[in-house]
C-alpha cells in the first residue's frame, strides 16, 4: 500500500529501513509506557515477515512521522493484556483466518497530531480488513485524560463516565468519532500509569450490524 493523504503526506507499507524511526517514534509518543511495551526495530522488522498488509507508517518527506502495528485475531470475551495479545509484541499469536484486525497502536508524533493522520490511519485498516474478508477492526485505546483528574476518582470510574458518554478522553474520544464502539475497560492492559495502566475495547465494523461476539 502507498498513497497520498491530506495533500502532502504518504501512507504506506514500511520498509525494513523504517523500522529505526518507528521504533524512535514509539519513545516519543509513549514517554510513560514501559520499556518491555515498546516495540523495537527488530520487532517492527519482523511484523513485516508476519503481517505486512497490517502495517503502516506516514512520512513526511523520508521522515516517519506515524506508525501503525495490527495482527488478526478473534475477539474472545475476558481480559487479556497488551503483551498477551501480541506474543510480547512478536505477533505470534496473529491468525490470518482470524475475523478481526487487532490495532495494537496508532503512533503520531505529537508535532503532527491534530491535522487528522490518525483517522487516516483508522480508515486505511478498514480498508484492509474489507480487502481480507475481515468483520473490521477492534483495538483497546489508552485513556490517557485519565492522569488529570486521578486523584478525583478510580480508573473504574473514569472508564465507566467515559463509556457512557458523560466525559471526553483525548484518545478514546476521538476514537469513538472515526467510528469506534467502546466495550468495556480492560484493567491492567499494559503498564502506564498515564491511563491507569488500563485501555479501554473497542471495535470499528464493517458492517453496523455486526457486534463484536465470540461467535466467529
Amino acid at each position: 500500500m502507498k498513497k497520498e493523504i491530506l495533500g502532502k503526506y504518504t501512507l504506506q507499507t514500511p520498509l525494513p529501513e523504517h523500522a529505526k524511526q518507528q521504533a524512535e517514534l514509539q519513545e516519543i509518543v509513549f514517554p510513560t509506557l514501559s520499556a518491555e511495551e515498546l516495540i523495537t526495530e527488530e520487532k517492527y522488522k519482523r511484523h513485516l515477515e508476519i503481517f505486512p498488509e497490517g502495517q503502516f507508517i506516514v512520512l513526511d518527506g523520508d521522515n516517519v512521522i506515524a506508525s501503525c502495528t495490527t495482527l488478526l485475531q478473534n475477539y474472545h470475551k475476558g481480559h487479556h493484556t497488551f503483551l498477551d495479545i501480541s506474543d510480547d509484541l512478536w505477533l505470534g499469536t496473529h491468525d490470518p483466518k482470524a475475523d478481526w484486525i487487532y490495532g495494537l497502536d496508532v503512533s503520531v508524533h505529537p508535532d503532527y497530531q491534530g491535522k487528522g493522520i490518525g483517522r487516516e490511519i483508522y480508515n486505511a485498516r478498514q480498508d484492509v480488513a474489507k480487502a481480507l474478508g475481515c468483520k473490521g477492526q477492534m483495538t483497546a485505546g489508552m485513556p490517557i485524560g485519565y492522569d488529570k483528574v486521578k486523584d478525583q476518582m478510580t480508573i473504574a470510574e473514569y472508564c465507566d463516565k467515559l463509556i457512557k458518554g458523560e466525559i471526553i478522553d483525548p484518545t478514546v474520544t476521538a476514537q469513538t468519532k472515526c467510528g469506534f464502539i467502546l466495550v468495556e475497560p480492560l484493567f491492567d492492559y499494559l503498564d502506564d500509569p498515564r491511563s491507569g495502566n488500563c485501555s479501554v475495547l473497542m471495535y470499528w465494523p464493517l458492517d453496523s450490524n455486526t457486534k463484536l461476539s465470540e461467535n466467529h
